[in-house]
């Protein structure tokens, strides 16, 4: 056995002792280190919250396209023509019958008579002027009269039907935006044939997804609801504040990560999407006052553009 010298002795003892007083005190103190305090700064995506490659409901060839490259748009607008010359056509026709009432007052006057007549035979019935027969039959007819007149009316309802059905069918040729956005690419131009193929595509940008791989020892740890630093590695971009919304129950097991997704609220649009970024758990107390707080224990939050310039 190798003997060790009294001065290695001493050295050892130096070194040992006040590793272990300064974990017993930390254990005593309660300052032992757990929860997302051990989750390390980690690498993420920004992302779109959505991505849509826009398409029409049916075949046919483009007259216009409204949007490009780029181009940011807003719920409900206008994107692309199609040509609709047999569906305006359609729905032109469909609206001239709906509101054709001739049917309507046709069988009214037809109604009307049946009843005068009807009024006037019941006197001659009365004096035995007119059989049985004679007089059921003025009152069937007078009837079937009546039903006509409710029949013309339900004519002019499914008319009705017809003309909405024919705008739907319309409006299917003129295509919009589902969503505030912006035209991420163009498939088509004017005068293209289309059938089951994307026109465009569109991505929303607020909220935007932030997504990260985590390691899964770190499973259980991260629950939805909890906040996050997001720093994005784009040139002298601020950082941001992200909420949890999803996290993954199934790990994967080739890799021994499961993924967690969080929300980051973008209203200007401001904040560009499908960057890489580096994300950092945050604690509980460092989110009440987010512009004292964050500004001290973050002190790039708001200020990156400055400490960027300050570096140089």
């Amino acid at each position: 056995m190798t003997k060790l010298s009294f001065k290695t002795v001493v050295v050892l003892l130096l070194t040992v002792f006040p590793l272990l007083n300064a974990q017993a005190s930390g254990e005593s103190d309660g300052k032992i280190i757990r929860g997302i305090d051990t989750i390390p700064e980690l690498d993420c995506v920004i992302e779109p919250s959505e991505i849509v490659d826009v398409g029409v409901a049916l075949p046919g060839v483009v007259q216009r396209i409204l949007a490009d490259r780029s181009d940011f748009i807003k719920k409900g607008d206008v994107l692309v023509k199609m040509n609709n010359g047999v569906e305006l056509a359609a729905a032109e026709l469909a609206k001239a019958r709906a509101k054709m009432n001739t049917a309507i007052n046709l069988r009214k006057e037809t109604a009307a008579f049946g009843d005068l007549t009807q009024k006037r035979n019941q006197e001659l019935f009365k004096k035995s002027a007119i059989s049985v027969q004679e007089m059921d039959q003025l009152k069937t007819e007078t009837r079937v009269a009546k039903l006509q007149v409710q029949q013309e009316k339900d004519n002019k309802r499914i008319a009705e039907l017809q003309y909405q059905r024919a705008r739907a069918v319309l409006n299917q040729r003129t295509i919009r935006s589902p969503f505030d956005g912006v035209v991420m690419d163009r498939f088509k131009a004017a005068g293209e044939y289309v059938d089951d193929e994307p026109l465009l595509r569109v991505a929303k940008l607020n909220p935007l997804h932030v997504e990260v791989i985590i390691p899964v020892v770190h499973l259980g740890k991260v629950k939805r609801g909890m906040k996050a630093e997001v720093s994005s590695l784009f040139s002298g971009a601020d950082d941001y504040v992200a909420t949890v919304e999803r996290v993954d129950t199934v790990a994967d097991t080739a890799s021994g990560t499961f993924g967690v997704r969080l929300s980051l609220e973008n209203p200007d649009n401001t904040i560009p999407a499908g960057l890489r970024c580096q994300l950092s758990f945050l604690h509980e107390e460092e989110i009440e006052e987010p512009s004292q707080k964050l500004a001290d224990n973050h002190p790039r939050i708001g200020h990156a553009s400055e400490s960027w310039h300050s570096n140089d």
